[in-house]
């Protein structure tokens, strides 16, 4: 049986690339190979199960490998030498290329398989801001370096290294020009990311939605919440009855921001209208969408934006930034560029009839989890797979 190692620093995160990270396991598992997922943090695997609804998570994982950071830095580590068998795979797969070095000196590159919803490294690095990256990083394995100038210098040799001597795969036309960009020599190919449409669409035809908005996405500070709340605010002060659920998975690490939203909320005069639903499972997730009408996106510059197509497979209105993968699959009518026009499309869209809900959900069916799937497939079978 051929091997594969896919690497992915954390499944409990609950997001989009954690989505594909799963929709992975499964095409993987469907043909027959075994997987060892390298990881920071060992999966929580009734809490993903929930998450993403699927029942046998857990067994499309042979061996699960506690990474570090110098583990996928460092080109040999003395266990690696001493036991010459422990990295013949057949593939290496990083399943969160955005953030994530992983060392692959020696191998072939036809072996190596690059998932890039965004290049963020370099970008992060000229910033100074993937330091919190790396501390967020060695803090989860638990190990200690000297010099954050030198892990920052080696991180970026390494994830150049990746970029370069691998099969750079992306979502959206948005993040292959990102990728040209830093990366002139890649040739990357797109594979849109998995939306599980036949479920998402189950609820496109309610007939009991409220004027409800969705915002789906982590709790997480880059997913730049507090505009969702600028937006709640312009909508009160028109005088607007309304009602906002902000939905999405939250881990330890991001108590303290879920705690400034709470107290925004109150301090704005808006607990009557918001409400936070941290960790929500799948099907209250699609319940929640039933039930609403808009989904609102707040956060700009967005890859690809997942949450925005399951949201139109369920039948509810996008209103998203102009700038972004999005604006791939989203009519430019649902475009905002600030929170006042946002608010205004969100108010025109509360009326929209079945008839364009269904048009709407039809639109993304190209970014089912079946097709995702299947190009996965053939690109592990052409390059990988075959002998």
């Amino acid at each position: 049986m051929k091997r594969v190692k896919l690497i992915h620093e954390d499944l409990n995160a609950g997001g989009g690339a954690e989505r594909l990270a799963v929709a992975s396991l499964e095409a993987l598992n469907e043909m027959d190979l075994s997987v060892d997922l390298v990881t920071f943090t060992k999966p929580n695997w009734n809490q993903l199960e929930r998450i993403f609804g699927i029942s046998k998570l857990r067994k499309y994982v042979n061996n699960v490998i506690k990474a570090d950071i110098s583990s996928l830095l460092d080109e040999e580590t003395k266990a690696d030498s001493s036991n010459p068998t422990k990295n013949e795979y057949d593939i290496v797969m990083n399943a969160h290329a955005d953030i994530l070095p992983s060392n692959i000196f020696g191998k072939k590159k036809e072996k190596l398989i690059t998932y890039c919803h965004y290049p963020l490294v370099p970008e992060l690095i000229r910033s100074l801001k993937y330091d919190t990256v790396l501390r967020n990083y060695l803090k989860m394995c638990d190990y200690k370096f000297e010099s954050l100038d030198k892990l920052r210098t080696k991180a970026l040799g390494v994830y150049n290294q990746m970029m370069n001597s691998s099969t750079v795969v992306t979502n959206s036309i948005f993040s292959s020009k990102a990728v040209k960009l830093y990366y002139p020599r890649t040739d990357p190919l797109i594979i849109y990311p998995p939306i599980d449409i036949d479920f998402f669409s189950r609820v496109v035809s309610s007939d009991s939605r409220e004027n409800r908005i969705v915002v789906l996405g982590r709790f997480n500070p880059d997913k730049n919440i507090e505009l969702a709340l600028e937006v709640a605010k312009v909508l009160k002060g028109m005088n607007t009855k309304f009602e906002m659920s902000i939905a999405g998975n939250l881990s330890k690490m991001y108590y303290p921001y879920y705690n400034y939203l709470r107290k925004l909320i109150k301090v704005n005069g808006l607990s009557d209208m918001v409400d936070l639903k941290p960790n929500v499972d799948i099907n209250d997730l699609l319940t929640l969408f039933g039930k609403s009408k808009v989904l609102f996106h707040p956060t700009i510059g967005e890859p690809f934006g997942m949450c925005i197509a399951e949201a139109m497979s369920a039948g509810l209105v996008p209103v998203v930034p102009n700038f972004g993968g999005n604006t791939e699959f989203v009519p430019e009518s649902q475009r905002y560029s600030n929170q006042k026009e946002a608010a205004k499309i969100i108010l025109k869209s509360m009326n929209v009839n079945m008839q364009q809900r269904f048009s709407l959900s039809n639109s993304v069916k190209k970014f089912g989890t079946g097709r995702f799937k299947d190009n996965l497939k053939r690109l592990l079978s052409e390059r990988v797979v075959a002998p």
